[in-house]
């Protein structure tokens, strides 16, 4: 042997000496009965691990408490903005990881505790061992079977720690936006109407006479019968409403019948008109085909006539030869007699979306525009300078020249007969020429569609073999041609306000304006369900490790240093020849080798707790508690 310099035989004879005096002082030590051995050291249960363990716990139970009382704050509260949505989410979702993170980690250290006391009581594979230390951070190691037959409680443990997740998931999701309609009032201004301002309205011939109807009011016309509703109004916010209150022209329709029951006395001049009575003149303007009597409907067959004479004072005569069960019972022949009037108007004009409706709250009939012709072609253009007045000449009624262009446009349009030509083909007589059907502005409008019109067999005799040309699509708007004229002098009346030379008609009125507000939801039930099962589990779990660290008598740990003190080993060393590495796959020798943890040792080595093989290891039982004797 080469001895090292400064070492002599005397210092190797000395050092021998010392062995054998350690040898022999450690196997006085050694009990030769097995049973008694007691080790060096008696152990504590350190509390560091367990107090950690509740106070996560506790930590954990306090955050969800706070997840809860932080989104019932913002039930049913408004989001001021999308910044606060936001931040609503994350913080939410970061106290929902904490209170998961805190209860997660208190069952890692339930599960250390618990592992050493499975392995105190029975041996395991060293692959089970693996699959005890390793299963909180590896699912795969649920499918060891060495691990799930004796450590069933460790697996109910991993399992559980693994599904804490899921209240990470479904907590956040408690807290939702929904939109709800949300409505403010403001006093705005909106369009208006004034019918004494008669910009655009008529065209003037000498003296001021009216001669004709204004361009803008024709076409403003002609857009309310083709569309067979008022002319859209602008919206001052897509969703908002308010109340108007005016007066303006509306039509009042009646039967014939019930015109001449309540009063068939002329109000014209017998040199002006030549009947004695409203029924005599009815009959003589419009046509005798359209009597009670003439059922033969024999010369002329007539589908339609309107008449509107200068000294029948805004009125309206018209026959039609269909029937219409919801006006009267006769067979056949509708008469009408539509008057204008001053109505009162109150309405709700909406706004759905941009989409304009109109709500008509109150409309009534107040004064009949008992003028003739004559004082609204001349003497009101002239004398009134156009503005609202009563007139002296008609009873002091008041005398409107807009009145007078609005029972014009009424009047050209309506007036006028359809029927059947010598040819067999539909024809339109104006009073100063014949035209086809297709040029009048009638049949452009929804009341071809009225019973009174559209049921007519004479009309249906014109059109040949393609009936289809008169295919109703139901545009007659109340379904009768009497309520169908009321409603269209309506709609005029409402789209003038969209009129362009009245732009600057406005009136100040509150407006309702309605828009969507979102507001934060809670569902408080499932957040505290979720939380409830959590903590209840987790508080269960707490149990399960204190009774394992009482039963173990020592705070037990996976650490590096726990591993290397506990599996100093003769047998593991010889196990662990040519595997130093500890990669995997583990080999299956060793992986099926059957480890126990307990009292080690021989009459050659000091006893102490750690792995051994089965069989070879004794159980720790009360000797961990038990305390050393002096001088030990």
């Amino acid at each position: 042997m080469v001895i090292p310099a400064g070492f002599g035989p005397s210092r190797v004879i000395e050092i021998n000496n010392m062995r054998e005096s350690h040898h022999t002082q450690s196997t006085r030590t050694v009990i030769s009965d097995n049973s008694n051995v007691k080790l060096k050291k008696a152990t504590t249960i350190a509390l560091q691990d367990p107090l950690l363990a509740v106070a996560l716990f506790i930590g954990s139970t306090l955050t969800a408490l706070g997840h809860h009382l932080y989104y019932r704050s913002l039930n049913e509260t408004s989001v001021d903005s999308e910044g606060q949505q936001v931040w609503a989410i994350r913080i939410g979702t970061g106290l929902a990881f904490l209170t998961r993170s805190g209860l997660a980690a208190t069952l890692g250290i339930i599960a250390v505790q618990q592992s050493w006391a499975t392995l105190r009581k029975r041996a395991m594979t060293i692959g089970g061992i693996d699959s005890m230390f390793g299963i909180m951070s590896n699912p795969w190691l649920f499918f060891n079977t060495d691990l799930l037959m004796h450590a069933k409680r460790l697996c109910a443990l991993a399992a559980i720690s693994w599904l804490l997740p899921l209240i990470a998931i479904t907590t956040p999701a408690t807290l939702s936006v929904y939109s709800h309609a949300n409505q403010i009032e403001s006093s705005l201004k909106v369009p208006f109407l004034n019918f004494s301002d008669t910009r655009g309205w008529a065209t003037y011939e000498g003296w001021g006479s009216v001669s004709g109807v204004g361009p803008e009011i024709s076409r403003l016309f002609t857009s309310v019968y083709t569309s067979n509703t008022f002319a859209p109004l602008t919206p001052p916010f897509p969703n908002a409403s308010y109340d108007l209150e005016f007066w303006g022209p509306s039509y009042k329709c009646t039967s014939l019948e019930e015109f001449i029951e309540k009063n068939n006395t002329r109000t014209w001049s017998l040199s002006d008109f030549n009947y004695t009575s409203v029924e005599q003149a009815f009959y003589g303007q419009v046509g005798s085909w359209v009597s009670p009597d003439n059922s033969s409907l024999s010369g002329k067959e007539y589908v339609y006539t309107a008449v509107s004479a200068t000294p029948l004072n805004n009125t309206l005569f018209i026959g039609a030869s269909g029937f219409n069960t919801l006006w009267n019972s006769t067979s056949h022949n509708a008469r009408l007699v539509c008057q204008l009037y001053n109505a009162s108007y109150g309405i709700t004009v909406g706004f759905d979306n941009g989409t304009p409706f109109i709500r008509e709250n109150a409309v009534e009939n107040l004064e009949l525009q008992n003028w003739d012709g004559i004082r609204g072609v001349r003497a009101l253009g002239f004398a009134n300078n156009g503005t609202c007045a009563p007139d002296p000449e008609s009873n002091n009624a008041t005398v409107c020249l807009t009145y007078y262009v609005f029972h014009s446009v009424f009047r050209d349009f309506l007036a006028g007969s359809i029927f059947i030509n010598s040819v067999g083909d539909i024809a339109y007589d104006d009073g100063d020429a014949v035209h086809s059907i297709g040029s009048t502005p009638l049949f452009h409008s929804g009341l071809m569609d009225c019973p009174e019109i559209r049921n007519s067999t004479t009309l249906f005799s014109g059109t040949g073999t393609d009936t289809s040309v008169l295919n109703t699509f139901n545009r007659c708007r109340n379904q009768t041609l009497a309520s169908a004229i009321e409603d269209l002098s309506r709609n005029f009346t409402y789209s003038l306000m969209t009129y362009r030379n009245w732009e600057d008609v406005q009136t100040q009125v509150p407006v309702a304006i309605t828009s969507p507000v979102n507001f934060f939801s809670y569902n408080e039930r499932y957040l505290l369900a979720a939380y409830l099962t959590a903590v209840i589990l987790t508080l269960v779990c707490i149990t399960v490790g204190l009774a394992a660290l009482m039963d173990n008598g020592f705070t037990g740990s996976t650490v590096f240093s726990a591993m290397l003190l506990t599996t100093r080993n003769p047998d593991l060393d010889r196990l662990a020849e040519n595997n130093y590495l500890g990669e995997k796959p583990l080999p299956k020798v060793v992986g099926k080798t059957r480890l126990q943890f307990g009292i080690i040792g021989t009459r050659e080595t000091m006893p102490h707790a750690g792995f051994g093989l089965e069989g070879t290891v004794r159980p720790l039982g009360d000797m961990l508690k038990t305390k050393p004797n002096n001088g030990d």
